[in-house]
C-alpha cells in the first residue's frame, strides 16, 4: 500500500497537512510514513499531523528529530500536532 493510499497529504503553500486518523484507525502504524514526509519537508515547511489519539510515540519520535511539537485536541478523537520544519 503506498502513502497515498495510506495517508490523506496536502501541501498548502508552506504547509504540509497529514492526516493519519483513518489509517491509524482501521489499525495500520503510519509513524514512518509519516516521519518521513516531516523529514523530507522543506525548511520553513509548517507539518500539521492530524491523529485520532494523543500518539505519544509518535510525538517522541518527532522530538528525537529536533521538533517541537505543539499538541492540541481538536475534539474527542481527533488531536493535531504541529511543528515548525527548520
Amino acid at each position: 500500500m503506498s502513502v497515498n493510499e495510506l495517508l490523506r497529504i496536502e501541501m498548502d503553500g508552506p504547509r504540509l497537512i497529514i492526516d493519519a486518523r483513518s489509517a491509524i484507525q482501521s489499525g495500520r502504524q503510519p509513524r514512518n510514513e509519516i516521519l518521513t514526509l516531516v523529514g523530507d519537508a522543506p525548511i520553513g515547511t509548517l507539518c500539521e499531523v492530524h491523529v485520532p489519539n494523543r500518539a505519544s510515540h509518535l510525538i517522541a519520535a518527532l522530538e528525537s528529530m529536533g521538533m517541537n511539537v505543539v499538541i492540541s485536541e481538536v475534539e474527542p478523537g481527533h488531536w493535531r500536532l504541529r511543528m515548525m520544519k527548520l
